[in-house]
């Protein structure tokens, strides 16, 4: 009978790939953006973009693909079961984005595609901080498995609802203005009353007590003393998402990187209880190298070229193909993963995480 797995790639490295490594990053930049005159400071804050930019050949893009692999390289039977997610999703995003661009092309109508459009920034923008944040109790609930740290159904909720906070603040607090600007693209937000904002900063607050109280301390005080990569990912998601924690060049360029190096970690897991690419090296190095040429082509080969092709950016103001592929792949990774990770239901991914 083999032995019951204990950690992701390895205990020390763990900690340091499911949110350690971001901490680390921000309290650098934190403390940097008080220097930020100093020449070697300032340049370095200067770069960041087209460093992060590139960096996403590397981690961002290939987190994407991978969703693809682990979803469609499943089989018929699991495509069926998860129909939606995997079939009826995608087709009404194409066809939205179809529509989009119909639009853009009928005079008078490219107001209509520039709503069209902006209303799916907004969903994707709304998704995403449930998304991360289901990512970030995924990571911790495999950890509380891992170390066979107890937690009743109340302190594993409160946690979900603590994460799920941190969502709800950082989205009320993004359309707090007018709008914002995607791929050239410029978008009215759902610009939501400050007394909502209020409320989500509030319930932060107190699920965040809550959650220390009932959780950490509870289980403390009954001498379960949590090891420090159980309790990583939540951290870092609050200094990734609220806003009272917020550094707008780590939260801009930064904080996907980390996310995606986080769900990379989860994937390496997975392709590694496959005996295929276990035994055989060549093999990995073929998945990896996929994945970056998939993500580069997805993400900006063929848009940017299409985009250049129809001559795009003078035409209509903004990048449509690039956002398009940002807005399809987005999303729809966020459906995916909805019914990939599910441990309790899915006893193959079970099987690869703690087998």
């Amino acid at each position: 009978m083999s032995e019951r797995a204990d950690c992701l790639v390895s205990r020390s490295l763990d900690f340091w790939l499911i949110g350690g490594a971001s901490l680390l990053v921000y309290l650098i930049m934190l403390v940097a953006a008080d220097f930020r005159g100093l020449y070697g400071v300032q340049n370095q804050f200067g770069n960041l973009a087209m460093t992060m930019a590139t960096m996403s050949l590397l981690v961002n893009y290939p987190h994407f693909l991978a969703s693809y692999r682990l979803a469609y390289g499943r089989g018929r039977a699991f495509l069926l079961k998860h129909w939606f997610q995997t079939l009826i999703a995608p087709c009404l995003m194409i066809n939205f984005l179809v529509a989009a661009y119909w639009f853009a092309n009928q005079p008078g109508s490219k107001a209509l595609c520039e709503k069209m459009l902006g209303a799916g920034i907004n969903f994707m923008y709304f998704t995403v901080g449930w998304h991360y944040s289901k990512q970030a109790f995924g990571c911790m609930m495999v950890y509380a498995a891992y170390d066979r740290y107890p937690l009743t159904p109340i302190q594993r909720e409160s946690i979900r609802y603590s994460l799920l906070s941190v969502w709800w603040y950082s989205f009320a607090y993004g359309n707090l203005g007018p709008g914002g600007t995607f791929w050239s693209l410029n978008y009215a937000t759902w610009q939501v009353p400050f007394w909502i904002y209020d409320i989500t900063r509030l319930t932060f607050f107190a699920l965040l007590g809550w959650t220390l109280y009932r959780v950490l301390y509870c289980n403390w005080k009954s001498g379960n003393r949590p090891n420090p990569t159980l309790w990583v990912p939540y951290l870092a998601m609050a200094v990734w998402f609220a806003p009272c924690f917020r550094q707008p060049d780590y939260f801009f360029y930064v904080v996907p990187f980390f996310h995606s190096l986080q769900y990379l970690t989860f994937v390496y897991r997975v392709e590694r209880s496959r005996p295929a690419l276990r035994q055989s090296a060549w093999r990995g190095s073929l998945l990896v190298l996929s994945l970056l040429l998939a993500g580069w082509i997805a993400f900006e080969l063929v848009p940017g070229n299409l985009d250049q092709l129809y001559d795009n950016l003078r035409t209509f103001g903004f990048s449509f193909f690039l956002l398009s592929a940002n807005l399809f792949i987005n999303i729809h990774h966020y459906f995916l993963d909805n019914v990939l990770w599910r441990v309790r239901e899915d006893e193959t991914v079970r099987a690869a995480l703690f087998g």
